[in-house]
């Protein structure tokens, strides 16, 4: 089978984003695409940016994303121009070879100048000084790490209220699943377009597997049942999944891809956990981690691996059954996995999970300990790690706990110490995250 019948599928998809971007650019009153994409269509997004950014894109346009995190609402516009003069240094290069004047810099805010003007001011600047180099510089913005969804949106708004130069235009991609900025599409419609890329990635990757061939061998077959499976399960078609898991947990057995066993039964219970059924999605896990064992038994090098991500899932499950005290001992039971891989997020993830699990059971001097063990973790981990980590979830637990009679003296101790780690906002509510 050609290549060309390969990419076909995904190419169509490319050809669909392109087609919904210069629909929202010959749009003289638009400001702002509101792009609402499935979970599994982000990928293809990033690729469409990707193409676009190289000689061989089409559009006459210049896309930069800008990732400065929404840490504080009020001068996220600043740290924005920051990520803009970053992102510049790194295609001035670029620039001058295509024969543009690579010298722009951001122009100094006003004293007390809001940061939303300055960041549209610095938008503006920058299309100004390279024109005619391309039609309209596209910004996309996509902050790093969690975010407030009131205060994203709020700011969100202050932007396109604002947002005057009709040669800057700005993008913001939102979760088809759960979505944040319908409300400032809806009140401002007449600068906010809603675009649902609608790619429908299970039909793309089914179309793939199909130009793929070799569906007559054992490999193809279980390419092509797996990628089916996917598809069954986003559509919510629960009876057609349990029959494709089942062959190809089949196959995958008669083949002694233990591998593969487990992922067939992996993704069969989390449909079931997406779905709202987590009592069958924990009968799904353990046999997902029989599986697991038996090619740890046999020496494939990636058991471990997946025996720690099924029982994460595992403990996930049972938390969505309220199954709260069995939940707190796989928890733990797995924490030794997770150290065995070196795996110190994860190892971290064991312990707090375990310690919120006994918080819910109401055993406050077991979620005690556990928690004590996560701030073990924590104190091994480099910045880097510890920020990534789910620590402020496990602090806010701890505090949560120096609420009982037991603990009450620990407050300070405790909050102290999650300054020390994570800095004087460590806290998730402080920037948007759910409690849990």
């Amino acid at each position: 089978m050609a290549d060309n019948d390969i990419r076909a599928p995904i190419q169509r998809r490319l050809e669909r984003l392109r087609a919904q971007w210069r629909e929202f650019a010959e749009d003289p009153e638009a400001r702002l695409l509101h792009w609402v994409l499935a979970h599994d269509e982000w990928n293809l997004l990033e690729t469409f940016f990707q193409v676009e950014d190289h000689e061989s894109g089409v559009t006459p346009d210049l896309f930069l994303r800008l990732t400065a995190p929404f840490n504080e609402p009020e001068r996220h516009g600043l740290d924005v121009v920051e990520s803009l003069a970053e992102q510049y240094m790194s295609i001035r290069d670029e620039l001058a070879v295509a024969g543009a004047d690579a010298s722009w810099t951001a122009p100094t805010p006003a004293r007390g100048q809001d940061d939303v003007d300055a960041f549209l001011d610095a938008a503006a600047s920058f299309h100004a000084h390279h024109q005619p180099l391309f039609r309209h510089l596209v910004l996309v913005l996509l902050p790093e790490g969690g975010m407030p969804a009131r205060a994203w949106e709020q700011w969100v708004e202050r932007v396109v209220r604002r947002a005057h130069e009709p040669n800057v235009r700005l993008v913001c991609i939102d979760s088809r699943e759960a979505p944040i900025l319908t409300e400032v599409a809806r009140t401002q419609a007449r600068r906010v377009r809603t675009c649902v890329a609608d790619l429908d990635m299970g039909a793309a990757l089914e179309e793939v597997s199909t130009a793929a061939g070799r569906l007559d061998t054992p490999y193809g077959r279980y390419r092509h049942l797996y990628v089916q499976l996917g598809r069954a399960l986003a559509a919510k078609d629960l009876g057609r999944a349990e029959r494709l898991a089942g062959e190809a947990a089949a196959l995958a057995h008669q083949q002694k891809w233990g591998h593969l066993l487990v992922a067939s039964w992996f993704a069969l219970g989390a449909g079931y956990l997406a779905m709202g059924k987590p009592v069958e999605a924990i009968r799904t896990y353990w046999q997902a981690e029989e599986a697991a064992l038996e090619a740890q038994a046999s020496g494939e090098s990636s058991a471990l691996a997946l025996r720690l991500k099924v029982r994460l899932a595992l403990g996930a499950a049972l938390v969505s059954a309220a199954v709260y005290e069995r939940g707190a001992t796989v928890y733990e039971e797995t924490a030794p996995l997770a150290e065995q891989l070196q795996d110190t997020r994860m190892l971290l993830e064991c312990w707090r999970m375990a310690a919120y699990c006994h918080e819910l059971a109401r055993a406050a001097d077991a979620s005690w300990r556990c928690g004590i063990e996560g701030l073990k973790v924590a104190q091994r981990m480099d910045d880097e790690t510890r920020r990534s980590s789910t620590l402020g979830y496990l602090g806010e637990g701890m505090l949560r706990l120096t609420r009982t009679w037991t603990y009450r003296d620990h407050g300070d101790a405790i909050a102290r110490q999650m300054e020390k780690l994570l800095g004087p906002r460590w806290r998730p509510s402080d920037l948007g995250g759910k409690p849990s």
